[in-house]
C-alpha cells in the first residue's frame, strides 16, 4: 500500500488460517483501503471476516486503517503496549522537541517541522478499544501459534511476531531488505525527559533476532527476506562502519549532532532532517561507548569532541 514516505509502500500480511489475522494495517487513505479490500478478496475472503489485527509498532503507515477496521468493522486490534504508552504519554511532543534542541536543531527549523507534521494525516485511535500486546504473549491458530517479542530499535515499543516451527518472522520495520531501519531519536520509555539509546537497543535486538534463526522474514516494506541471518549480519556491519564515519568527523572543538548531520547529509530537507539527526545521535552513542568521544553541554546543546 502506498505511503507518502521515502521508504515507499508498506506491507500488511494476511495469515490465511483461523482465526483470520492481519499483521499491520497500512496508511490511512482510500487507496490503501481499496488495495487491502481487493487483496483480501483475492485470497478468498471479505475484510469483515478478519478476526484480529496485530500491529508491529505505532507509526501511521502501519496502523493507519485501524480506525476503519476497529470502529466500522468491529475487528479486534492488538497494539504494542509500550507504543501506546509513548503515543499517549503526557508531554511527549514537548520532550521530543527538547531532545532535538539538545541535539542542536535551531528552534525555527523545529517549528517549521512541527507545522509540516500537523499537515500529515494522523489516524485517530480509540485507545480504550485497543487490546494491548505484551512481551511473551501467544496468538493461537488452529495448527500453530505466533510468539510476540518486544524488540526495541526503530521505535522503543516495536514488536515482532514469530512462528517457531517454520521460523517465519514478521519483522515490521526492524529488518528491511534495501535500507537499514532508522534508530529514531525519541524519549526514553522509563523517563521521557531522557533520550533512549536507540541504536544500542537496535543492535541488541538484532542479536536476539539472529538467535531465533529465522528461515524467512516478512518486512514492513519491501520483498520477503530469504536469508534473514545474512541480512542481520550485514545490517550490524553497516552500523559499525557508519560509527567509524561519524567518529572521523569529530574535532577538538566539538560539534552538535545537528552540525554533524549537516555534513553527512547536506541535502536533506523537511522530516528527513529529523531522520538524519536521529542517525547521527544513534551512532554517536556507539562512539561514546568506545571512548572515542567526549561530551559537554553548552547552553543546553550537547557537543561531541574527539577524545
Amino acid at each position: 500500500m502506498p505511503t507518502p514516505y521515502g521508504v515507499g509502500p508498506v506491507n500488511a500480511y494476511l495469515i490465511d488460517a483461523q482465526p483470520l489475522t492481519l499483521i499491520d494495517a497500512g496508511f490511512q487513505t482510500q487507496e490503501a483501503k481499496d488495495i487491502l479490500t481487493n487483496e483480501v478478496g483475492a485470497a478468498g475472503h471479505d475484510v469483515s471476516e478478519i478476526k484480529r489485527v496485530l500491529i508491529t509498532h505505532g507509526h501511521p503507515d502501519h496502523y493507519g486503517l485501524v480506525p476503519w477496521l476497529q470502529e466500522q468493522l468491529g475487528i479486534d486490534v492488538y497494539f504494542p503496549s509500550q507504543e501506546l504508552s509513548r503515543m499517549t504519554g503526557k508531554g511527549m511532543r514537548m520532550h521530543f522537541g527538547i531532545l532535538l534542541m539538545r541535539a542542536g536543531m535551531p528552534l525555527e527549523l523545529l517549528m517549521k517541522m512541527d507545522e509540516r507534521r500537523k499537515q500529515d494525516p494522523r489516524p485517530w485511535l480509540n485507545i480504550e478499544g485497543l487490546k494491548r500486546v505484551n512481551d511473551g504473549d501467544i496468538f493461537e491458530f488452529e495448527d500453530f501459534h505466533l510468539e510476540t517479542h518486544h524488540l526495541p530499535g526503530h521505535s522503543g515499543g516495536h514488536f515482532i511476531y514469530f512462528e517457531p516451527d517454520s521460523r517465519s518472522l514478521f519483522a515490521g520495520d526492524q529488518l528491511l531488505p534495501h535500507v537499514s531501519p532508522n534508530p529514531l531519536l525519541e524519549p526514553s520509555m522509563e523517563d521521557p525527559s531522557e533520550r533512549r539509546r536507540s541504536l544500542e537497543d537496535y543492535l541488541d535486538s538484532l542479536d536476539r533476532m539472529k538467535k531465533m534463526d529465522p528461515s524467512i522474514a516478512y518486512p514492513g516494506h519491501g520483498e520477503p527476506i530469504r536469508d534473514p541471518v545474512e541480512l542481520i549480519d550485514r545490517t550490524i556491519g553497516h552500523h559499525l562502519d557508519r560509527k567509524k564515519d561519524v567518529a572521523k568527523l569529530l574535532t577538538a572543538e566539538g560539534q552538535s549532532p545537528y552540525q554533524l548531520a549537516q555534513q553527512l547529509y547536506p541535502n536533506v530537507t523537511g522530516y528527513d532532517i529529523y531522520l538524519s539527526v536521529s542517525e547521527v545521535v544513534a551512532h554517536l552513542d556507539l562512539v561514546e561507548t568506545d571512548g572515542a568521544a567526549l561530551i559537554e553541554d553548552r547552553e543546553g546543546v550537547t557537543y561531541y569532541r574527539a577524545s
